[in-house]
């Protein structure tokens, strides 16, 4: 009918800070690892040595040079990793995970401060350090039936940080939660509607 409101299908793509926060740790430890080894190698700090058929200065400069590409990599893909809400699901992507989480899967998603999730007086001197910037601030909970994949290899991929600590789900961590929230709840809810709908179609 002409005229009538249709919500926008997708909503904002929201940068994941606790990545990015990851992965500015990341390049910053691979740039010094590469560059002390760098010197080491230019300025014969170490002794050199044969190994595995090859002089352990080559050795040095091979891991001084990953350790740049890495550093390289951290850096430029830091910006990469976002949160978006769909009409059929909340999309999760970083540079080498694409995740899809229905839903059928999410039970609620609510906001939370993080020091509530993780209190300093409970937690280790690293995690501490890791999440100190965002003390104070507000992530948003999505709590979940169940994973869509294998935690362990999710783990992989994102922060220890990003999985909530007392039941299966996800702390995202985002500039303005209150829009990703509004826009989880506008989508959220029409696809709930739209369910509804199919339902009592199925039953007439």
């Amino acid at each position: 009918m002409k005229g009538t409101f249709k919500p926008s299908r997708k909503g904002t793509r929201h940068p994941l800070l606790m990545y990015r926060r990851m992965m500015d740790r990341v390049w910053k430890y691979t740039l010094v690892l590469g560059l002390v080894l760098a010197v080491a190698t230019r300025w014969h700090l170490l002794r050199e040595r044969d190994i595995f058929g090859w002089s352990s200065n080559i050795w040095i400069f091979a891991a001084a040079a990953l350790s740049l590409i890495v550093c390289i990599f951290a850096f430029v893909t830091r910006y990469m990793a976002y949160v978006q809400v769909r009409e059929d699901a909340l999309r999760l992507y970083t540079p080498f995970l694409r995740l899809k989480i229905s839903y059928r899967r999410i039970r609620s998603v609510h906001p939370v401060l993080l020091q509530q999730l993780f209190p300093p007086e409970k937690s280790t001197w690293a995690q501490r350090s890791f999440i100190e910037p965002f003390y104070g601030l507000t992530a948003l909970v999505v709590e979940l039936r169940g994973y869509p994949m294998d935690p362990n290899l999710l783990r992989l991929f994102l922060p220890k940080q990003m999985f909530s600590p007392r039941s299966p789900g996800f702390v995202i961590m985002v500039k303005d939660w209150m829009k990703f929230s509004t826009e989880f709840d506008s989508l959220h809810g029409a696809w709930l509607q739209n369910q509804g709908m199919r339902q009592q179609t199925g039953k007439g």
